[in-house]
């Protein structure tokens, strides 16, 4: 069978760092036969960079300048992290066939709007593919969402395509749940209307409230210590739980746009942060899950694997425990999947499957008309 090394990189929406992961990837012109990690890391994010980054979130002044110059910073440090990766686990840089890098995204318009004469959607990724392709000698394959977009979907989610090929592995009762900045779920349940979407807020909310509550000593909740703390503001978490965007109709995607400012201008502003609104935050993470699985499925899954940062928070672990006691519910390390590199180890796939020329989008997931091949390939 044919092997391919290839790496994933990606930053989320929470900006607390770049993921790289390096797969073995082994099948040729259809989906794997397997997929196996070799080893990831985080590489840091310098505090300049994401001031920048924060103040482009809100269109500040100079927005187009520092579009450009960040959009080459990022490129530099996306390539730092897979050239340290590359060296950490000792692979021969020749053997590295590919890097899939989802970069950082700076803006993205879910829903289409009346924009000069026309509905449309757009979607804004910034890390420099070429940049990482001249630092690293490595072929890179970047801005995934655009094609999606192109043939009529949102361009999220993206990490069901490898949530399809993991559903083969763990049966189709098995559900997908990553807790990044926003939560994704993932779910191929047979007949069903859904099978992949964006929950709501994962930890973007929670990570804003600790770092003002702790005046920038902690960027998240560890371990879920301020939340035990706390109790959750029943009236506070029903307002919240009133947010359009949780009933709106699938296939959707959301991000810092709705959860970001705007949701804390309008529904937390005049709040205290403290240990009782960052508990209600987790359990806001909590119910939106849950209700995802109560308004778009019949059945809940037998097992739920839950990725992502909100895997190690041990408040948001037992509350979707408690309240899907039916659901067998488990942590992508305990799967055997890494809970922290997964969405990296995603974008590996996604390149792969681009420079194998097959289609990468779930259309179900992003509400495309048609199966496409998303992805741009850079040449060292």
């Amino acid at each position: 069978m044919n092997e391919q090394i290839v790496i994933g990189l990606m930053s989320g929406t929470s900006v607390d760092g770049i993921d790289a992961a390096a797969v073995k990837i082994t099948g040729l012109g259809a989906l794997p036969s397997a997929v196996e990690m070799l080893g990831g890391l985080s590489w840091p994010i310098p505090e300049d960079v994401k001031k920048v980054i924060f103040e482009l979130f809100e269109d500040g002044p100079g927005s187009l300048k520092k579009l450009c110059l960040i959009n080459m910073r990022l490129g530099q440090l996306f390539a730092e992290a897979a050239n340290a990766l590359i060296e950490k686990l000792d692979l021969d840089r020749s053997d590295v066939k590919l890097i899939g890098s989802h970069g950082q995204t700076l803006y993205h318009v879910a829903e289409k709007e009346d924009f000069c004469g026309d509905m449309l959607r757009g979607s804004l990724q910034t890390g420099e593919a070429s940049v990482i392709a001249q630092e690293t000698g490595i072929p890179v394959v970047s801005d995934f969402r655009v094609a999606d977009i192109a043939a009529g979907g949102s361009g999220a989610p993206l990490v069901p395509f490898f949530d399809s090929f993991l559903a083969e592995l763990h049966g189709e009762k098995t559900a997908f749940q990553n807790i990044g900045g926003i939560g994704n779920l993932a779910y191929f349940e047979k007949d069903a209307a859904a099978s992949a979407f964006d929950t709501g807020p994962g930890n973007m909310i929670i990570d804003r409230l600790v770092t003002e509550y702790t005046r920038g000593e902690l960027a998240y909740d560890k371990d879920g210590l301020i939340g035990l703390q706390g109790t959750v503001d029943k009236d506070l978490l029903e307002k919240w739980m009133a947010h359009p965007y949780l009933s709106a109709a699938v296939p959707k995607s959301t991000g810092r746009e709705e959860f970001g400012t705007e949701f804390y201008k309008h529904w937390i502003e005049g709040y205290q942060p403290g240990p009782d609104l960052i508990r209600t935050a987790e359990e806001y993470t909590v119910r939106t899950i849950t209700d995802a699985f109560e308004r778009y499925f019949e059945k809940a899954p037998e097992k739920l694997i839950v990725s992502g940062g909100g895997s190690f928070n041990p408040v948001i672990m037992n509350g979707l425990k408690q309240a899907m006691p039916e659901t067998l519910i488990i942590s992508g390390d305990e799967a055997g999947i890494s809970s922290e590199y997964k969405e990296a180890a995603a974008f590996a796939l996604l390149a792969w499957s681009y420079l194998e020329n097959i289609p990468n989008n779930i259309k179900a997931a992003t509400g495309a008309s048609r199966p496409v091949v998303m992805g741009k390939l850079s040449k060292p």
